[in-house]
C-alpha cells in the first residue's frame, strides 16, 4: 500500500525571516506589555487581588475582546501574510493596517499570500505606523492648540462617520477592477451579503425573544467569528451551484491578440538586435 505523503511548503527567504522576527517581536511584546503592570505594581506596593481582578467587568471585557482577537487573527492574517506580525503589535488593524495593506497590495500590483505581497504588506504597515507616531507626536506636541477643533459640533458628528467611509472606501476598492491583481473576478459577487442577512436576521431575532436590544453590539467579535463558518458555507454552496463564478478578468480570446502582439514585438526587437 502507497504511503500518503505529505504536502511540503517551501517558504520563501523572506517570508522564513519575516516569522521568525515576527515571533520574536510578538513574544517580546507580550512580555513587555505583561511585564510593565507587574513592575508599577511591585513599586508602589499596590499588587491587587485575583478577586479584583477576575470581577465581572473584566469578565465582560475578555468575552468581547478573546473572540475579535480570534477572529481578527483567522480573517485578516490570510491577506496580510507575514506582515501580519507587525500588524498585531502595532495595533490599530481594522481602521488602519489592514486598509493600508490592501491599498498597497493594489498599488504595487501583487498578489496576496506571496513572497512579493508579503514585503509590501510589511513596508506599508511600517511606514503607517511611522506616520502614526509622527502624527501622534504633533497632536501631543500641539494638543492644547487644536483640542477646540475636536470640540466643535461638526468635528464630533463626523468622527461618527470615519470608520464607515473607510470602510466603504476600502469595498469600493476590493470590488473595483483596478484592484485586482490575480487575474480573476468573482461574477455574481454581491450575493456574497447572504452571510451578512443570516447574522444580522439571527441577531435581531435573539435581540427580539430575549429583549437584549442593543446590548448585543458589544458581542461583535463573537458575532464575526460566527459568520466567518457561515460565508465560507453559504459561498461554496453558491459556487457548487453555480450561482457564483470564478472566471478571468480578461476573457481568453481577448488576451491571446494581446499576447501574440507582445510575442511578435520580442521577436522584432531581437532581430533589430
Amino acid at each position: 500500500m502507497a504511503k500518503n505523503k505529505e504536502k511540503t511548503i517551501v517558504l520563501d527567504p523572506f517570508q522564513k525571516w519575516a516569522h521568525s522576527y515576527g515571533r520574536l517581536g510578538t513574544l517580546l511584546a507580550i512580555i513587555y506589555m505583561i511585564a510593565v503592570p507587574f513592575i508599577i505594581c511591585s513599586v508602589y506596593k499596590c499588587t491587587p487581588t485575583i478577586g479584583m481582578v477576575l470581577n465581572p467587568g473584566t469578565i465582560g471585557i475578555l468575552l468581547i475582546y478573546i473572540p475579535v482577537g480570534f477572529s481578527e487573527a483567522i480573517s485578516y492574517t490570510p491577506v496580510m501574510g507575514s506582515s501580519a506580525y507587525l500588524g498585531f503589535i502595532t495595533g490599530n488593524i481594522m481602521n488602519l493596517k489592514f486598509p493600508v495593506a490592501i491599498n498597497g497590495l493594489k498599488v504595487a500590483k501583487v498578489e496576496q499570500s506571496t513572497p512579493e505581497g508579503d514585503a509590501v504588506s510589511a513596508v506599508s504597515i511600517a511606514v503607517s505606523s511611522i506616520v502614526t507616531i509622527i502624527i501622534l507626536a504633533i497632536a501631543a506636541a500641539l494638543s492644547s492648540l487644536i483640542s477646540p477643533i475636536f470640540q466643535t459640533p461638526f468635528m464630533v458628528t463626523a468622527k461618527d462617520y470615519v470608520i464607515p467611509a473607510l470602510f466603504g472606501a476600502m469595498a469600493l476598492g476590493l470590488f473595483g477592477t483596478g484592484a485586482n491583481t490575480s487575474g480573476k473576478i468573482v461574477k455574481g459577487a454581491t450575493k456574497g451579503v447572504i452571510p451578512v442577512i443570516i447574522i444580522v436576521s439571527a441577531v435581531a431575532l435573539v435581540a427580539r425573544i430575549g429583549g437584549a436590544g442593543g446590548t448585543l453590539l458589544g458581542l461583535a467579535g463573537i458575532l464575526i467569528v460566527l459568520m466567518i463558518p457561515v460565508a465560507i458555507l453559504s459561498s461554496w454552496i453558491m459556487f457548487k451551484k453555480g450561482m457564483i463564478k470564478v472566471v478571468d478578468a480578461v476573457p481568453k480570446a481577448e488576451a491571446a491578440p494581446a499576447a501574440e502582439a507582445v510575442v511578435e514585438a520580442a521577436v522584432e526587437a531581437d532581430e533589430e538586435k
